[in-house]
């Protein structure tokens, strides 16, 4: 239930202060909205996970904040190499919409299990940090009579809070603050379409009779790399998929050759001590070095589990 503070209200008027231009800005973002809010449900959590990239960037994929953060998510660089992303040049995969909802999902995900009754609280942590909210608590438990000001909260972590309230509010009861949402139409969902070999994004949006700035919106590490990955499906609008299916069944197009990152392989000797959130496979593409190779030097199996604390080899022993 919408009950807006003086706060939450403050922010529905600058979001929606005038409703038709604030759903004409919602129009483009639609597709990238329906893929993280799925993403969010697949992984059990709220659904205001969706507005937090409106928070943060207004979805946009290329957005600069302050700190060296990037990305629709706004991640920062160590919070983004501690979940798997690379971060070479160009190659910052924070870019990209597929690899930083996954980064994002796993930190709320994390922020989830340790505030499991109070989703407030996952966004705090988002936004301040998970240690700065548990120091706040401080063992307490958070409940309806406690307010985030009580907390000792930064007033910068209250007003985030507004925010996700406020567009809470306008995505929940539009009727209420004469708002009008504009639909995603079936063939707008985004659908995960894999290359049998690399492609250049752009010679197949030609083909397929898409905008070249709709790939690179929702595919930025193969726009970048000018071709494709077969363990990186692109997505495309599903409206496009089953002709981009056949156009790569066709063999017309010609494999593509990627701009590779220079690679910034583990140094000799170098360790790795396992932190919440990490797996084999992002501590692998972290540092470069082949997952069959990093479960060898590990004797480490299929079924092995990490525990936190645990020091992995990054290299022969």
């Amino acid at each position: 239930m919408c009950e807006p503070s003086p706060g939450v209200e403050r922010w529905i008027q600058r979001y929606a202060g005038s409703p038709e231009r604030f759903a004409n800005h919602l129009r483009p973002l639609l597709p990238a909205m329906d893929y993280v809010l799925t993403q969010s449900e697949l992984q059990g959590l709220p659904s205001e996970v969706m507005l937090v990239p409106l928070v943060e960037s207004y979805y946009r994929p290329d957005a600069r904040g302050p700190g060296g953060a990037l990305g629709l998510w706004q991640l920062m660089p160590d919070t983004a190499r501690r979940f798997g992303l690379g971060i070479h040049g160009t190659h910052d995969e924070r870019l990209d919409l597929q690899s930083s909802t996954e980064a994002a999902m796993r930190l709320l995900s994390i922020h989830a299990q340790d505030f499991p009754s109070y989703p407030r609280l996952i966004f705090a942590a988002y936004n301040a940090g998970g240690y700065r909210v548990r120091k706040a608590l401080a063992g307490r438990e958070f409940g309806p009579e406690v307010t985030l000001e009580q907390l000792g909260l930064s007033r910068t972590t209250r007003d985030y809070l507004d925010k996700i309230k406020a567009l809470g509010c306008l995505f929940g009861d539009p009727e209420r603050f004469d708002l009008q949402l504009p639909e995603l139409f079936a063939g707008e969902k985004l659908t995960a379409v894999s290359t049998p070999f690399p492609v250049d994004p752009e010679r197949l949006a030609e083909r397929i009779g898409m905008e070249d700035g709709q790939i690179r919106r929702w595919n930025q590490q193969a726009w970048v790399r000018r071709a494709t990955t077969p363990e990186r499906p692109l997505l495309l609008p599903s409206a496009l998929a089953a002709a981009a299916s056949r156009t790569l069944a066709d063999g017309d197009l010609p494999v593509a050759t990627a701009r590779v990152a220079a690679a910034q392989p583990a140094k000799a000797g170098q360790v790795h001590k396992v932190q919440a959130g990490d797996s084999l496979w992002t501590i692998s593409r972290r540092y470069r070095v082949r997952l069959a190779d990093l479960m060898h030097w590990n004797g480490l199996g299929k079924r092995s589990v990490l525990r936190i604390g645990q020091v992995l080899r990054l290299g022969a022993p």
